[in-house]
């Protein structure tokens, strides 16, 4: 098992309202998602994969991106290559789903009933945007990555890889704004493997 924690060092940015939405007849603040941090700096929505070991039979039940209240939930997700992403709205408001994709096959679908669900399947690793044209305030990450082996942090920056054997790899951090950073890791069998990844000035 490999576990740790993503952290932010230094001054953390104040969240701050992107924009005013109307949803549903009535309208809300629309709060930025792309640095949500602790308040011990861990940072959310940072993936975690574990590269170079060629891609494997997805597993667990297909990740879901939902539309709740004009929003996408959850902002950041993980599947593999192969594996079905469910797209699901749970807002009656129309909505046009568009996954900005260069490796795999374009995605753009409307949505206009709440309860109405798409599926969709990705051949090649890839991180992609997802917006919505209708509700332009509206974006997400979907990020396709070639094993089973990831994770996206929590609120408080921690993560946690279950069940990769033991040996030497290569693990890689992205976020949509600090991007991409990469370190070798070393599991052996008795005991799980403890990771630290940082981002910012040190």
């Amino acid at each position: 098992m490999i576990r740790g924690k993503v952290i932010l060092v230094g001054k953390a940015p104040v969240i701050q309202e992107t924009a005013t939405a109307t949803c549903h007849g009535q309208t809300h603040p629309v709060m930025d998602e792309s640095v949500i941090v602790a308040a011990d700096g861990g940072l959310k929505n940072v993936v975690i994969t574990i590269e170079g070991i060629g891609p494997s039979v997805p597993h667990g039940e297909p990740p879901v991106l939902d539309q709740i209240n004009c929003t996408y939930v959850p902002h950041v997700l993980g599947v593999t290559v192969g594996q079905e992403l469910v797209i699901r709205s749970q807002d009656a408001e129309p909505h046009n789903v568009h996954l900005l994709a260069d490796k795999n096959p374009a995605f753009n679908a409307s949505m206009t009933t709440a309860g109405s669900e798409r599926r969709v399947k990705f051949d090649q690793p890839e991180i992609m945007r997802v917006k919505c044209d209708v509700h332009p305030w509206m974006t997400a990450h979907v990020i396709v990555v070639e094993n089973p082996f990831f994770a996206v942090t929590g609120d408080d920056g921690s993560f946690e890889i279950k069940n990769l054997p033991a040996g030497s790899y290569k693990l890689a951090a992205w976020h949509e704004l600090f991007g991409r950073q990469e370190q070798s890791i070393t599991l052996a069998d008795d005991e799980p493997a403890e990771v630290s990844v940082t981002y910012g000035k040190q």
